[in-house]
């Protein structure tokens, strides 16, 4: 299992395609208008059509799950404030900083960010996880 310090960050990056965003609609059945018709999304303000939440906070539990605190985990809650639009194509990074380590309960949360190509803050948050250990009946 690995060793958490406090304030250690990870990064992964991840391409968004607007395939993705087409598949996503077909897997979750959110077809909304501002997530599928540029016309709509450009009428209420938006550079084009915008990236589901949804699809944003399953990049990050990749993220949580692959990366840190890893597979030798498990994520509880997370809480996310989508700060700004998200568009595709674009290339985010997704960051976790650790905020806290209870050793006596086997945890760890962690501050996240997602990050768009052009530098903006998408995505802000912390995810909340149980480290496994090797009992876990309850």
């Amino acid at each position: 299992m690995h060793h958490f310090v406090l304030g250690e960050s990870r990064e992964l990056a991840v391409a968004v395609l607007p395939e993705h965003i087409t598949e996503f609609v077909q897997l979750s059945g959110d077809a909304a208008p501002l997530h599928v018709d540029p016309e709509f999304a450009r009428r209420h303000g938006f550079a084009g059509v915008v990236v589901h939440g949804a699809y944003l906070a399953a990049l990050i539990s990749r993220f949580v799950s692959m990366e840190s605190p890893g597979p030798d985990a498990l994520l509880e809650r997370m809480d996310l404030a989508f700060r700004q639009p998200c568009y595709a194509p674009d290339r985010l990074t997704i960051t976790g900083r650790v905020r806290q380590i209870s050793e006596a309960v086997h945890s760890i949360v962690l501050d996240i960010t997602v990050t768009a190509g052009d530098g903006r803050v998408v995505v802000t948050g912390k995810t909340w996880h149980r480290l496994l250990t090797g009992d876990q009946r309850s």
